[in-house]
């Protein structure tokens, strides 16, 4: 993602204070020096301090927008931000095409998009005094190979480092280590760029109406043929309502009651059938993958649609809010996350709101150790937000906004190989028992999956081959990856055709799939994986022609601008006419775009307030 300099510069003066009259001459003299000297230190302070940036694509959402739609979903009413830098030229700003439809990530369906309100990016501030850069700071610098283009990526290699990717995870490995371990991201930095799987709070009402499963139901756990990843549906002491998108546990019971979360994800084929009078078959449940919806635009249908899904996430956080009325002898609240053969169970003693968190054996829950226990606010009768995560093969437990920290590490050491398991279609629970309890607001989110694109540069004459996940596919060079789009319902056949394909792209294009960095080099990934150029794709070819030798994936020391620090104004929000403002400018173009009839500027709009935030 590139970013462009704002006409916005930050200023900083200091009034002048004083007790002596002043005559008039003297007063214009010295509002003319303030003036001059305020224009020189906001010049300097521009210069050497900070410096506003606008976000033109979305390579680094959900972190940063660049120009973008606010869609509502038809079919089950959750808001999301749907990408559309792509509709116009990065050079001329001219509309080139129109973005019709997009895809839900919460309900899969597919709604027309063509006349939504569409966005510039957001404008950030960028602190360009840096001692130095830490591993996930979020970071301007010029590109490579258009030394005059800034971008701004996510720092996720270091200096004499060499880095891969495994599992949508980073794996690092620095001169002192004999073996490549995973990076863990700053907890809070985590929390802040998860996408949403399923947010519980917008069924996808028409649906359920002809009897589409809910994602979350009362259950137990059974090897019959009918369960799901070793839980059946069955009435237990959950009581749920389905308007108030609450589920309520009342039980004397010392035995666990489970609801628990089925990845039933419809798509746009089961939502047409709806639509034709037809009622959808009922689904099998898949494995949560690497689908997001600020890419699934459909442009002009003659152009290419999103990057679907394609690769399991197993790096998990299910959010809660959480209300205890009574709390008996043994009363406990119990959260676990599934991530192929291992399985992350917490537990709350309700009494005393001490947390335990334990790993088990997801083929063998008998199979358990205690990782760790701590002390927390969940205690007696109240209500709290929790949320429990497993990413980045580390623990991690918030209540009420605020981390906790165990007495032991909630680090573990795991497989870099992906290793799904019919448990993964049901990889989230939530149980009560001996106590009384409702939990709503069920929000399930994944971690950011980086999809291993290799570009292999052979130095001896200068060539770069395209990616090998891509056209190399058509030679029969490397495998096809759309195929483990239709094996997400089958957990074993997805992991050993992940296991077969990484094997012959390993075999083919290993060596150019690890990035072995200098004393003065860093390696730039954006967030938005699959629809990022990053140090990835990052071509070789200009560079010795701006005598820069640096290696082909790098971006040296002396390119860094400075750390992004604030999104000061993301887009206005329009009001009035329906929520959709009043159009006082459109987009110029080609006429097959009907550039006339869309509008670019919208007013009257009030500030977006919610997303003027810190960056992570």
């Amino acid at each position: 993602m590139s970013v462009k300099k704002t006409k916005e510069s930050s200023e900083a003066a200091e009034p002048r204070t004083g007790s002596k009259k002043k005559k008039s001459g003297d007063g214009v003299r010295e509002t003319v020096e303030s003036i001059a000297i305020a224009f020189v230190l906001a010049f300097l302070f521009k210069t050497f301090q900070a410096e506003a940036y606008v976000i033109p694509t979305g390579s680094m959402a959900p972190t940063l927008y660049g120009r973008h739609k606010d869609v509502t979903c038809d079919g089950c009413g959750f808001r999301f931000a749907l990408g559309a830098s792509s509709e116009i030229n990065q050079e001329s700003g001219a509309l080139q095409r129109r973005i019709e439809t997009a895809v839900c990530s919460n309900c899969g369906k597919e709604i027309a998009v063509s006349n939504a309100a569409v966005f510039n990016g957001d404008r950030i501030l960028v602190n360009k005094q840096i001692s130095e850069y830490k591993r996930f700071d979020v970071v301007v610098f010029k590109n490579p190979e258009q030394g005059h283009v800034n971008y701004i990526k996510r720092l996720v290699g270091l200096p004499d480092e060499t880095l891969r990717i495994r599992k949508g995870d980073l794996w690092v490995r620095t001169p002192d280590d004999e073996a490549f371990r995973i990076t863990r991201k700053d907890p809070y930095v985590q929390k802040d760029i998860q996408l949403t799987v399923h947010d519980d709070r917008y069924p996808a009402t028409p649906l359920l109406e002809v009897g589409w499963p809910e994602r979350w139901e009362p259950s137990v756990e059974s090897s019959d043929s009918g369960s799901v990843g070793g839980w059946l549906a069955a009435a237990n002491d959950w009581t749920v309502d389905s308007d108030a998108r609450a589920y309520t546990c009342e039980t004397r019971s010392g035995d666990l009651q489970w609801l628990r979360y089925r990845h039933f994800q419809p798509d746009a084929a089961d939502w047409r059938r709806l639509e034709n009078g037809f009622e959808p078959a009922r689904p099998a449940a898949r494995l949560i993958a690497d689908f997001c919806s600020f890419n699934a635009a459909d442009v002009g249908r003659s152009g290419s649609m999103y990057p679907g899904s394609l690769y399991w996430v197993g790096d998990l956080t299910i959010n809660a809010e959480v209300e205890v009325r009574e709390v008996g002898d043994g009363g406990r609240l119990d959260l676990e996350l599934v991530e192929g053969p291992q399985t992350f169970r917490c537990t709350f003693d309700l009494a005393t709101g001490e947390a335990t968190v334990r790993v088990m054996n997801s083929a063998d829950p008998g199979d358990s150790e205690v990782m760790a226990t701590a002390g927390t606010s969940l205690q007696g009768e109240g209500s709290w937000e929790v949320s429990f995560a497993n990413v980045d093969d580390r623990i991690c437990l918030w209540v009420d906004g605020t981390l906790i920290e165990f007495d032991q590490t909630l680090e573990y050491e795991a497989s870099d190989v992906p290793q799904p398991g019919q448990h993964d279609l049901a990889p989230c629970g939530i149980a009560v028992s001996s106590a009384s309890a409702t939990v709503s607001g069920l929000l399930l989110e994944r971690d950011i999956y980086y999809r291993n694109d290799i570009i292999a540069f052979d130095h001896r004459d200068g060539v770069s081959i395209v990616p090998s996940w891509h056209n190399n596919v058509q030679h029969g060079e490397v495998p096809d990856p759309g195929s483990l789009a239709s094996l997400l319902d089958n957990p074993e056949a997805w992991a050993a055709t992940y296991a077969e394909q990484t094997a012959i792209q390993l075999q083919a294009y290993g060596r150019f799939g690890e990035y072995q960095l200098a004393g003065d080099e860093y390696l730039m990934f954006g967030d938005n994986s699959s629809m990022s150029k990053d140090s990835r794709l990052f071509d070789f070819q200009a560079r010795p022609l701006n005598g820069v030798f640096s290696h082909r994936y790098a971006v040296r020391e002396q390119d860094l601008i400075g750390k992004a620090l604030y999104i000061f104004w993301p887009h206005g929000v329009p009001f009035l006419n329906g929520g959709e403002g009043i159009a006082v400018r459109y987009h110029s173009g080609p006429k097959s775009t009907d550039p006339g009839k869309y509008p670019s500027v919208r007013v009257p709009f009030y500030p977006n307030i919610s997303r003027m935030k810190k960056i992570r």
